[in-house]
């Protein structure tokens, strides 16, 4: 399985290149089995709904199903912009209503709260650029391994990821 068809990308400045579901769905395609929810780190199980672990990213149409009813997907989708960021009307009443969801689940998945610093810098950055500063920065520091949201080790060295993460 090629990670092509994966992207990590998303509209509302969250980096699914992260997402625990993402790369536990593309794990899964390369060990030849599929993910299991038992794949998924304790601490996102025990605050989402239990589905079937497949997700390529919130940008293509195979997205965990705790992801597919998201308005801002849709609104993006709907309205043919590759960020919120890069719509005329952002920020809208869609962000304000993930600003107020973020509020209360931050907490119980800290990963939410870099959405809207994300999505800043992405608007400073500009897409390309934003895309790839993401992705070295969900790469060890040590090794270069990738690594994801509530990932405590690298899996490639055994090195610590707290302060990589930033939350």
């Amino acid at each position: 399985m090629t990670t092509a068809a994966f992207d990590p990308n998303s509209y509302c400045g969250l980096y699914c290149g992260a997402c625990e579901i993402l790369n536990a769905h593309r794990a899964g395609l390369d060990g030849g089995r599929p993910a299991a929810w038992d794949d998924l780190p304790a601490e996102l199980r025990g605050h989402i709904p239990r589905a079937e672990v497949v997700c390529r990213g919130c940008r293509t149409d195979t997205v965990f199903a705790g992801c597919r009813g998201c308005h801002i997907r849709d609104c993006a989708r709907a309205r043919g912009v590759d960020a919120c960021v890069t719509c005329p009307d952002f920020p809208c009443a869609e962000v304000e209503r993930l600003r107020a969801l973020v509020a209360q689940v931050g907490d119980r998945l800290p990963h939410a709260r870099a959405i809207f610093r994300d999505a800043e810098l992405a608007q400073q950055q500009g897409l390309a650029a934003w895309a790839e500063a993401q992705r070295v920065r969900w790469n060890c520091p040590s090794c270069g391994a990738p690594f994801t949201w509530y990932q405590a080790r690298c899996r490639g060295c055994g090195g610590a990821l707290k302060s990589a993460r930033g939350y």
